[in-house]
Formats: C-alpha cells, structure tokens, sequence
C-alpha cells in the first residue's frame, strides 16, 4: 500500500457515521458513571472539620521541624562548649567556642550560678590566651595585639563577676553564719571542678578574704600578663581554676 492509498483509505473514514442506538447506549452508561462518582453534599460542620484537619495536617510537618530544629539548638548549647573547651584563641574554631559559651549561660536561670559560670569561663579564656602568648614560635603581631586586648577584657569580667559575688555572698553569712558553695565564689584555695569552693563554717570575714584573694591573684596575673612574663601568668591564673 502506497502512502497515496493510505491517505484516501484516512480520508474515508470521516465519511463513517457511528450507529445512533451505539452512540445513545454508550452516552447513557458515560453519564451514569459520572452521576454515581459525584460527591455527596456536605453541610457546614463537616466541612469545617474536614478543612481544619487538612489545614493542622500541612502545619504538622513544619512545626516538628521548628520543634526539632530547636531541640537541637538547646542540647547544643547546653554541651558544645564542652566540645570545644580545648580550642585556642589562634585557631580558626575560637570564635565558636565563644558563641558556645554564651547560649550556656544563656540556658542558666540562677543569677549566682551563671555569674560563677561566666567568671570560670573569662578564667580559662585569659589562662588560654597568655598560653598562646607564652610560645615562642607564635610572632603574628597582628594576633598579638588583639589577644593581649582580649586578656584584659576576660581579666576584667572576671574581676567584675567576683565583685558582684561578693555583697550577696557576705549578706548570707551574716544572716547564718554560714555559707556554701553556691553562696559565695570562693573561701580557700582548693581546686574542684567548679572551681575554688568555700567549706564548712565561714564568717564574713572569711568570705571577705577569700573573695579579696581571688582578686588579687587575678590581679597578679594581669600585672605578669603586661610585663609579658606569660607563663607566670598562666601558672598564676592556675591557682583559681
């Protein structure tokens, strides 16, 4: 068959009608299906219902993520410090560690409890700065300037967090007659996780002293930072830690 063939043969088949009772029969059965698939009325309330689920069902996936997402961010917070306590201020990660450290104390509710926490960690920053400091094959003069700016600045909170320590810590034991550890910052030298830790029966003058030696150690060790005998100041420092 020749295309010329074919085409005719196409061109024919405009000219076939379809039998009438066909086409009545199948037009019949098309307009039942559709009538028998149709959707039944719905009143209002259900409606209501049906559109308020589908509407809590979209919502449902972003919210558990928000909810997870912020799960995360809290439990980081919480313990990324931990993670990063043993980065250097010349390291690239240092920037992090301080961000850390402050969403921890930004989780902590008691105002004696992040005042102690804010001071351990401006502690341990000044210690790690004159440590970086203290080698000698660290000569960048632009670091240089910035961490010996940023040692005053920890040294300084830290003094601070002590001085605001004190008054609550020594009006407490004038009232009792005695103090614990979350009462004052310090009443002797003893190291502890937490840092010094005041025991057993204390009176005001004991607090007084304790809290005047912490400064003055802090002072010390400022003092040996600015005549840059570093890891006199870094063994200084240790004395609080």
């Amino acid at each position: 068959m020749t295309d010329r063939d074919l085409i005719k043969k196409l061109t024919n088949l405009k000219e076939i009608k379809p039998d009438p009772s066909w086409l009545k029969a199948n037009r019949d059965s098309l307009y039942s299906q559709i009538s028998n698939s149709g959707a039944t009325n719905l009143s209002t309330w259900s409606s209501f219902v049906i559109n308020l689920k589908s509407a809590l069902k979209t919502a449902s996936a972003p919210a558990v993520a928000l909810a997870s997402l912020m799960l995360i961010v809290i439990a980081s917070s919480a313990y990324a410090h931990l993670l990063l306590s043993n980065t250097k201020p010349n390291q690239s990660l240092y920037i992090a560690r301080e961000i850390s450290e402050q969403a921890k104390l930004n989780t902590i509710l008691n105002p004696v409890a992040r005042e102690k926490m804010a001071s351990q960690f401006a502690v341990n920053n000044a210690q790690d700065i004159a440590t970086v400091l203290a080698d000698p094959n660290f000569n960048n003069t632009q670091e240089i300037e910035k961490l010996n700016v940023k040692f005053n600045e920890e040294i300084n909170v830290a003094k601070n967090s002590v001085a605001r320590l004190e008054k609550p810590a020594v009006q407490n034991v004038a009232v009792s007659g005695t103090a614990t550890s979350d009462e004052v910052y310090s009443a002797t030298l003893s190291k502890d996780n937490s840092g010094i830790s005041l025991s057993g029966e204390a009176t005001s003058t004991t607090v007084d002293t304790a809290i005047s030696t912490t400064t003055k150690i802090l002072e010390e060790a400022q003092n040996l930072f600015t005549e840059k005998k570093f890891q006199e100041a870094v063994d200084k420092i240790d004395l609080i830690k």
